[in-house]
């Protein structure tokens, strides 16, 4: 009689959670940000102040972006909205995207929000799309967090 060895899946291709794709890091970041707002008693899910907020909105946003479909369609809502307030034909001149990304970086981190952090995290949300736009600095940070995803998603972006 033979005996047959069934080995479990190991950890192949850095893939230390099993398939997650771009999707799939996307729609985790989203559930860990509403869960960490709302409340959570999982240490990496406590957002319980604005630096959190914004990083997780970041993140986030950016995971939407490279996710595309659905995805960057509802970060591209969110993040047209100080993109037209601030930009383009409002009366006040048109100041640059790269200068929307100070002013939504200022936003996320500067006020004192107190408990509040649910705003910090979507002004984070909208900054990850400008980055993405403005390109510098700004678009280095996206391209950081695009690598990341693609360790856990092993398409090595």
């Amino acid at each position: 009689m033979q005996h047959v060895l069934l080995a479990a899946p190991g950890i192949t291709g850095g893939q230390i959670f099993g398939t997650v794709l771009t999707s799939g890091v996307a729609l985790a970041a989203g559930v860990g940000l509403i869960l960490g707002l709302r409340g959570s008693d999982w240490g990496p899910l406590v957002i319980n102040n604005k630096k959190k907020a914004a990083w997780w909105g970041i993140f986030t946003g950016t995971a939407w972006m490279a996710a595309g479909g659905t995805w960057t369609d509802i970060a591209q809502g969110i993040g047209s909205v100080p993109t037209s307030l601030l930009s383009g034909d409002n009366g006040f001149g048109n100041p640059g995207l790269g200068a929307v990304a100070i002013v939504l970086t200022m936003l996320a981190f500067g006020p004192k929000w107190g408990s509040k952090t649910a705003p910090p995290a979507v002004i984070g949300l909208a900054a990850a799309v400008v980055y993405a736009s403005a390109g510098g600095i700004w678009g280095i940070l996206v391209n950081v967090i695009n690598m990341l995803i693609g360790i856990v998603t092993g398409t090595g972006r």
